[in-house]
């Protein structure tokens, strides 16, 4: 698991916990290479721990080479639904908390800083992020049918307890395990769109 030592990053505050960040390859191949700049950024400047895994379901040269270039480390999953790749994945990890990126998007600078407070607090077990693109953020944990979960984020005891993925799903993994987490009484944070306070999912 990577790490950054004192005096080579700019201090945007203590970072609590380790990361294992999952990209599910296939979706978003092709702004990957910016999602992975964007986490680059971030972690370049945190002290945080974390791991980068990319899952594949076929051997691509360029992304091997973006995995090289970002210390990101490879898994090549093949015919396997959705949920059942992310699972392989977060089973592989050692971190504190699991955090599922969609890589078509680009990350904001400070959404890390965010999700560490965030879960840091112990008032939160989970954050997500649902928008149709990061300029239309709302952290939200009852969904708008058209949003989608861009940023999936929990404590890896909360994984565990509900039993990660189901392992059939594809397009609505991360929606069926948020709704599996809140009917667990986990706490999820969300902010309502009409003043921006955040309140308990």
């Amino acid at each position: 698991m990577a790490t950054r030592q004192p005096g080579q990053h700019r201090h945007w505050g203590a970072i609590m916990h380790s990361y294992s960040v999952i990209l599910d390859a296939r979706r978003g191949y092709a702004r990957l290479g910016r999602c992975l700049a964007g986490l680059a950024r971030d972690f370049d400047q945190t002290p945080a721990r974390h791991e980068i895994w990319l899952l594949l379901d076929k051997p691509r040269s360029r992304v091997e080479r973006l995995a090289d270039t970002h210390g990101a480390r490879l898994l090549l999953l093949p015919d396997l639904p959705r949920g059942q790749r992310l699972n392989i994945a977060a089973n592989r990890s050692q971190a504190d908390v699991l955090l599922f990126l969609d890589p078509a998007t680009d990350p904001p600078p400070g959404w890390l800083v965010l999700v560490d407070q965030a879960l840091g607090a112990s008032q939160w077990d989970v954050v997500a992020l649902v928008s149709d693109g990061w300029r239309a953020m709302h952290w939200l944990s009852r969904l708008p049918g058209g949003g989608r979960i861009r940023l999936l984020a929990m404590r890896h005891s909360w994984f565990e307890r509900v039993g990660g993925f189901d392992p059939e799903r594809e397009g609505t993994a991360e929606r069926d395990l948020l709704a599996r987490l809140r009917a667990c009484h986990a706490s999820v944070l969300q902010r309502r769109a009409d003043d921006g306070q955040p309140a308990a999912g």
